[in-house]
């Protein structure tokens, strides 16, 4: 056998060679140096899909990893511009005062976006939607409070809104603060307008409007059960011939403070006894109205200003009646005087609005004559005039309420100071149709226009 190491011969199989001392196979085939090689190789073989799943596994985490920062970077992105837009942007939100439709003091917020959103509201639990680019709501300054808030004069309001965009991604608006101060409980003295009047009667009816639900004392007397389901609240109140009659009016509504108004009546007090039928009406739709009532007995009455003479009837026990002639339309002044021997005259006025019925009035109103009007106003004091155009302004002013309207044009205005005297609330902006009278002119914005008094008011179209 020949060694495949040296090349040196020997007999037999032995293991190693007895020359060069190489290992030598059992079967006579030598151990060759590359078997080490060959045995090495699978091994490396057997290593290599680890380290390839090793890599993809690192790849796959790193592209997750790069993914997912542009995602919040893009976020971040939006999440910021959103910010700025709702913060000192287009769609920064307007918060103003008002009072709700009850007399309530409240804050609107407008908020502003696409169309199709919404903004929800976690501290009302209200949804609002946005259409026409602007969300509204109306917040009345007494929910923000509970309990007694007698010893409570303001809080901070924080209102956190949440943005819900139509394909339903949420978004965290930038948060509002508000001061909002404990409300005072709303009142409104219907009559007398002003909370204060002359009478010439020994009864007068008050009338006062509240939000329902609230406890009213007049006088000290709680006249709450007789606050009626809309707030109205009417009381007879017995009126002395003292001068001043004062009438304390406290209004608490809940989450409100205290609201204390004193309505103040006046009715002289006369050397004669001077009484006026509190039942007659101080309206009238004729030119003759009914006036009635009782003078002291022995006492005569002479009347001073127009009436009908036939009329005029006094009976042994004072009673007396007369009917007085209305010369203008609006308010019209009836008096006379009371005499008897040794006592001071009592000189009696009171005031008679004279409206004639809608028909009666309508058909005697001129077509306008702006230009004349506005120099003539006063000669044409009562005339009845049609006047028709948008009303542009309403606003509250002496006990009354006033509208502007223009019978013009955008370019070139022509304005009417219009005192409403119906029951209907106009919409600004709508054009409406109106049957007045002449009253004088009134300043509006630094300037003065013709004003009238409307008696029957209309919507056009």
């Amino acid at each position: 056998m020949r060694c495949p190491y040296c090349g040196s011969s020997f007999a037999g199989t032995p293991q190693y060679c007895p020359n060069c001392r190489q290992p030598l196979s059992r079967a006579g085939t030598p151990l060759k140096a590359s078997t080490a090689s060959a045995s090495a190789a699978p091994a490396e073989e057997e290593r290599t899909p680890s380290q390839r799943w090793l890599i993809w596994a690192a790849t796959a985490l790193t592209i997750l990893i790069v993914i997912f920062g542009l995602f919040r970077v893009l976020y971040w992105v939006r999440d910021y511009r959103l910010n700025r837009l709702y913060t000192r942007g287009e769609y920064t939100p307007t918060i103003t005062e008002m009072v709700t439709d009850d007399g309530r003091a409240a804050h609107s917020i407008v908020f502003y976006g696409s169309d199709g959103d919404q903004i929800f509201l976690p501290e009302m639990q209200k949804s609002i939607s946005i259409s026409g680019g602007t969300a509204r709501i109306n917040i009345a300054d007494a929910e923000w409070f509970s309990g007694d808030v007698t010893d409570i004069e303001s809080a901070i309001v924080h209102i956190t809104p949440i943005l819900i965009e139509e394909n339903g991604m949420r978004t965290q608006l930038p948060e509002l603060a508000m001061e909002i101060a404990v409300p005072e409980s709303p009142v409104q003295i219907v009559n007398p307008p002003e909370g204060r009047t002359s009478v010439v009667t020994s009864h007068y009816q008050l009338q006062v409007s509240v939000v329902p639900g609230s406890r009213v004392l007049l006088n000290n007397e709680d006249v709450s059960d007789f606050v009626q389901r809309d707030g109205q609240l009417s009381q007879n109140v017995n009126v002395y011939p003292i001068g001043d009659n004062i009438y304390t009016l406290v209004v608490t509504t809940p989450q409100h403070h205290e609201t204390r108004k004193e309505i103040i009546i006046y009715r002289e007090k006369y050397d004669i006894e001077v009484e006026l039928d509190s039942s007659m009406s101080t309206v009238s739709q004729t030119a003759a109205a009914s006036v009635r009532g009782i003078i002291e007995q022995g006492a005569g009455i002479s009347v001073e200003t127009p009436y009908n003479e036939e009329s005029m009837t006094l009976s042994e026990s004072g009673s007396f009646s007369f009917i007085a002639t209305l010369n203008n339309i609006g308010e019209n002044i009836v008096r006379f005087r009371v005499t008897k021997e040794g006592r001071q005259d009592a000189v009696v006025s009171l005031t008679i609005d004279y409206v004639p019925s809608e028909g009666t009035y309508t058909s005697r109103a001129w077509a306008m004559d702006y230009a004349n009007l506005t120099r003539l106003y006063e000669q044409w004091h009562g005339k009845i005039f049609l006047c028709e155009g948008t009303i542009t302004d309403s606003y509250t002013e002496d006990g009354s309420n006033w509208l502007v309207m223009n019978i013009g044009t955008s370019t070139v205005p022509r304005l009417l100071i219009l005192e409403n005297r119906t029951t209907i609330t106009p919409t600004l902006g709508k054009k409406y149709r109106a049957y007045a009278d002449v009253t004088g002119h009134r300043m509006y914005k630094d300037q003065y226009y013709p004003s009238l008094a409307v008696r029957y008011l209309y919507q056009n179209g």
